[in-house]
């Protein structure tokens, strides 16, 4: 059984046994880029990698350092690897994708020094992620209090004022924004990647 895949770049990688070598920034961009949010049930592509900028604008707006900010950016960089499973689905798996989820998100934050940040600050960036979801909820799904089940997971949670999407943007051009947002970033917070990830 093949074990390995191949990234956009040309390099091979086992993702059950991700590596910091395997790490390229304009992977992950690429690919988050094309990999939809919510199995692609959404009234437009939205990808993930419009979400990770849409949770680091929540943190700029709340006043997050810029390290913070990253660690948003990047919290599902991860899902470059191994794909994005919606949570219904990754709670029915169990233990063999958490451990396979977790393995690889910690490879990929440590590949960009990240992993002190998103250990310290993981209260604020999950609140982050769960503003943007309820944002999603609100801009781009069929979603209707008097017809849906309830989302448990974000009672209590407002959305962002500003919308989810900018607008219905190419793949590629979604890509280019989360790699300038990355390294604006980096930069400014002064965190210095693996030779590998850079």
């Amino acid at each position: 059984m093949k074990a390995h895949m191949l990234t956009v770049s040309g390099s091979d990688f086992v993702p059950c046994r991700l590596t910091i070598a395997d790490i390229r920034i304009e992977d992950i961009a690429h690919a988050l880029s094309l990999i939809c949010r919510f199995g692609g049930h959404t009234k437009e592509h939205y990808s993930v990698a419009q979400h990770s900028l849409l949770v680091s604008r929540i943190l700029a707006s709340a006043g997050a350092s810029p390290e913070i900010q990253l660690a948003g950016l990047m919290h599902d960089a991860h899902e470059a690897y191994i794909g994005d499973i919606p949570t219904p689905i990754k709670n029915a798996l169990g233990s063999v994708w958490k451990a396979l989820e977790a393995q690889a998100a910690n490879t990929v934050l440590d590949a960009f020094c990240l992993n002190r940040v998103m250990r310290q600050h993981k209260s604020i960036i999950k609140q982050a992620d769960l503003v943007a979801l309820a944002t999603e909820r609100r801009d781009l799904t069929s979603f209707d209090t008097n017809r849906n089940l309830a989302w448990d997971i974000l009672n209590g949670v407002s959305p962002f004022l500003e919308p989810a999407s900018s607008g219905s943007w190419t793949p590629r051009w979604w890509a280019e924004q989360f790699l300038d947002r990355f390294t604006d970033l980096r930069d400014t917070a002064a965190i210095l990647p693996t030779e590998a990830a850079a």
